[in-house]
């Protein structure tokens, strides 16, 4: 695989922490929450929490220090056992490096934090010829990346948190990747509209500020729009190929709810990108572009609105801001609802539900298992110009994926999750025979 590069110009500061040493799994957006185990007794040595161990004293050193470097590697391999597609077996995996300064440590800086990641995917295409990926992990090219480098800033007694640099949008509309299936990792909304909402790997020139009220959060963010990150050669500038900018608000609630104090978490949020794009049914003339040959008419605007939640049923959790979820034990739900402007979306909204359940027996207290289904609907007025284009063809309408998953945490720092996968209407297309698929992923800290 030739190995090119997407870092450009700030590639310098971020590789001036990268040097450091070591991989990161941690920087992604929050995986599987779950939390490492501290020594039983002082007299036991405590368990090893990474492949590649405490590099002779180094790593607690320079944590002292205020620096923590970490990685690791997550691939994931499916085949596709029944269906219409043909037989296949593929992989994709993701390498990451990251580096973390705790400002108040290194230069006594209270609650200033430094992030620099560094993102290499590889693989191919995952089997399916589905709306949302069967592999969440590939995609964006098989490229080293800079994907974080960012400042976040605490003030007014950690109640106001500032945010900005190089930033993926997932710190809008957030959700874990503990399934393997897109349609239930990352923002979903930039699952639907991935054309202009960018999720991990993808970085862009982004601001962001978010108040807690307690319980409440609000929480407001602007991200450059630029076609360019997207360019296997692109090196990031000064906003160099921007054609706008993308808003997002999100109101969040953080509530506890009975005598155990069980954690929920629900967010609201609306976007909307000054770019625009391309109406998927009307031309410039105002009539459909199938039957014109005319080009799409530019919409000077796409937006969309979105609610989720997750919520402890069972068992403990931790939920803030900066991190997401952690210390998951026992049994959760989860939903998804997000809903984009049909005159510019294809895959226009999506719903997911889904539960996970951590710790099965107090054998095995970190190994887990989720199952999820959701909805995928494909823009009837995109399915309408493809009618007009080639009359009595077969038009998507929706996609269905079902996913089971179970977690056996072999060690501190390798987790394995065989996966199975079965699709209702692969690609939308109500016709189609369903698609089952099966296979595995891996995460490794190193």
């Amino acid at each position: 695989m030739a190995l090119r590069f997407a870092t450009g110009p700030v590639l310098g500061a971020g590789l001036s922490l990268f040097a450091l040493g070591g991989l990161n799994a941690a920087a992604q957006e929050v995986d599987s929450g779950k939390a490492a185990k501290p020594a039983a007794t002082q007299t036991e040595p405590p368990p090893q929490q990474t492949l590649t161990g405490d590099w002779g004293g180094i790593r607690t050193t320079l944590h002292n220090m205020g620096i923590d470097v970490t990685g690791g590697y997550k691939g994931e391999f499916l085949g596709n056992i029944s269906g219409d597609m043909p037989r296949q077996e593929t992989h994709s995996g993701e390498l990451d490096a990251a580096a973390t300064i705790d400002a108040a440590k290194l230069w006594g800086l209270h609650g200033g934090v430094l992030q620099t990641t560094l993102t290499l995917r590889e693989g191919e295409p995952p089997p399916g010829g589905l709306l949302q990926q069967s592999e969440e992990v590939y995609g964006r090219g098989n490229i080293l990346r800079l994907t974080e480098f960012w400042w976040r800033q605490k003030l007014l007694d950690d109640k106001l948190t500032i945010k900005f640099g190089r930033l993926p949008q997932g710190d809008f509309n957030g959700f874990t990747c503990d399934f393997v299936n897109l349609t239930f990792c990352g923002a979903p909304a930039g699952n639907l509209v991935g054309s202009y909402w960018y999720n991990w790997p993808i970085a862009q020139w982004a601001a962001l500020a978010r108040y807690d009220f307690g319980e409440y959060d609000v929480a407001a963010g602007v991200y450059e729009v630029n076609p360019q990150v997207l360019d296997l050669q692109f090196s990031p500038g000064w906003f160099n190929g921007a054609t706008g900018a993308m808003g997002h608000f999100e109101l969040g609630w953080t509530p506890k709810f009975g005598p155990q104090g069980l954690v929920g978490h629900y967010q609201v949020g609306v976007w909307d990108d000054t770019a625009g794009n391309p109406d998927v049914l009307i031309g410039a003339n105002g009539r459909p572009f199938a039957l014109t040959n005319l080009p799409p008419l530019h919409r000077a605007d796409s937006y969309g609105v979105y609610v989720q939640g997750f919520q402890q049923i069972t068992g403990v959790g931790a939920y803030d801001g900066d991190s997401g979820w952690k210390d998951k034990q026992g049994l959760s739900l989860f939903f998804n609802f997000t809903q984009a402007d049909r005159e510019t979306s294809t895959l226009d909204n999506q719903f997911t539900v889904g539960a996970t359940y951590v710790g099965l027996s107090a054998q095995r207290p970190d190994d887990a298992v989720g199952l999820a289904a959701g909805r995928t609907d494909y823009n009837s007025r995109a399915a309408e110009a493809m009618l007009l284009a080639t009359p009595g063809i077969q038009v998507p309408t929706a996609e269905y994926p079902i996913e089971l998953f179970y977690s056996a945490q072999l060690t501190p720092w390798w987790d394995l999750r065989p996966d199975l996968q079965y699709v209702i209407h692969p690609g939308g297309f109500a016709k189609a025979p369903d698609e089952a698929l099966i296979g595995f992923r891996t995460d490794v800290k190193f």
